[in-house]
């Protein structure tokens, strides 16, 4: 196994001979073998430990036991704890994604100190977890590359070794590790995919997990041919002054014309359902339908796909009731208890004073955004409440939320959250209205 990583070190020009590198290490196998490996090559390594506070006691066992080996073995150790479940809660992400987006933002924290690249564990049997959760989930921005051997100073040299040559590598050097118990869990599509999945093909026909790991780094090179189709797409197209491209229609409906349109809006927000919208749209001559992205505006035009950059909405924070900024298209106006319901328009909300958070801020709501509406007993996303109500889509893009540190408290003119409306009981009663388009 350590020839094999030797090879994926040079052969991707990873890290050079004797540098020292940022090791990430959970105390799982995978890891623990890792920073093995690495030390074996001649590496020196730093431990960088994530602690997610998501399992309780076992978090802290993991985080004591990866502490205490690198203390036996004087490597240099750093950890951070993140609070994931908060910015889940914030962002509407799912935990999982939560967690690596905080992992990723501290890695590189690390990286800016040096050394300036940072080693994880995955490996051959995590890219075909990822390939496949890819083509079930629907592969958008990530392209057909599953985990790339590196990016961003981010470098997997595991990334060819499978998880069973991890386990053998770990019993033949005696190296001790910690089981995630959540790595069973069956409320994780990954899980599934690993222990249902995975196994039920390899019945089928054994040998096909090492087919499919030839077929991963297969379609990792066929992902940089989607690239270079896109970018045969916008030869000679030059941005005009506010970032807007107009591509040639004839460029995109060509052979591979959903190959061309991943690579023109990779990362831009768009489902790949809406890929399909465009390029019917496109042949069908619709002029003017419009598909509204992340920052992105797509519209098809008479002879050209037209991607503008849409003007980010402004923000306005709200320090106080008495501190309303200038210019803000909400206003708060204290009122008896007996006005309450007075003025039905959707446009004003009766809110408990006493149950706000100041600051607060009025803002464009985000993908991923949810709200615990009133009255429904549960959370939902934005853009599910905004569906479910028939706002148009020229509508949905100019509606603002009204948040504080921890919630959504109101959709603008549609739907008040669960424990701030005013009622007889209130002592201090707001009247909110708000004047936006």
């Amino acid at each position: 196994m350590i020839d094999k990583v030797r090879h994926t070190i040079q052969e991707h020009g990873l890290i050079q001979a004797g540098d020292p590198v940022w090791v990430a290490v959970s105390g799982g196998v995978d890891s623990m073998v890792l920073l093995h490996v690495l030390q074996t090559l001649g590496h020196p390594c730093r431990v960088a430990h994530v602690d997610h506070g998501l399992r309780g006691e076992a978090s802290d066992g993991d985080r004591a036991f990866v502490e205490t080996h690198c203390a036996e073995h004087r490597l240099p150790f750093e950890v951070v704890r993140v609070d994931v479940k908060a910015r889940a809660e914030a962002t509407g992400e799912s935990t999982q994604m939560a967690a690596r987006a905080l992992r990723r933002a501290w890695f590189h924290q690390l990286m800016e100190r040096g050394p300036q690249k940072l080693a994880t564990a995955h490996h051959a049997d995590d890219a075909v977890e990822t390939f496949f959760l890819g083509l079930i989930q629907g592969l958008g921005a990530r392209g057909w590359g599953s985990i790339p051997v590196q990016k961003d100073g981010i470098i997997r040299p595991l990334i060819a070794v499978t998880r069973e040559e991890i386990l053998a590598y770990a019993r033949e050097h005696d190296i001790r590790w910690r089981e995630d118990a959540t790595n069973t869990e069956e409320a994780y599509l990954r899980n599934r995919v690993r222990h249902e999945l995975l196994p039920m093909l390899e019945r089928w026909r054994p040998g096909t997990q090492r087919t499919i790991v030839r077929n991963v780094r297969l379609f990792g090179e066929l992902d940089h041919l989607a690239r270079a189709a896109g970018e045969d797409a916008l030869n000679g197209i030059i941005p005009e002054a506010d970032g807007t491209l107009r591509v040639p229609i004839e460029r995109i409906l060509g052979s591979t014309p959903l190959l061309v349109l991943h690579h023109l809006l990779r990362g831009q927000g768009f489902h790949p359902d809406r890929l399909d919208d465009m390029l019917q749209a496109m042949r069908d001559g619709r002029t003017g339908t419009r598909f509204p992205g992340e920052g992105l505006e797509v519209f098809v035009d008479r002879r050209t796909l037209v991607l503008a950059p849409q003007k980010p909405r402004p923000t306005w924070l709200i320090t106080a009731l008495d501190a309303v900024p200038a210019g803000t298209p909400i206003s708060f106006v204290s009122c008896p208890v007996s006005g309450i319901g007075s003025d039905p328009s959707k446009a004003i909300a009766w809110l408990d004073a006493d149950n706000l958070s100041f600051p607060l801020q009025l803002r464009p709501w985000r993908a991923g955004d949810r709200m615990r509406p009133e009255g429904l007993g549960g959370s939902k996303l934005i853009s599910d409440i905004l569906t479910d109500a028939k706002v148009p889509r020229d509508t949905k893009e100019r509606t603002y939320v009204l948040a504080d540190a921890d919630r959504i408290i109101w959709l603008c003119g549609w739907r008040l959250a669960e424990g701030v409306k005013a009622t007889p009981m209130s002592t201090n009663v707001l009247r909110v209205e708000w004047s936006g388009t």
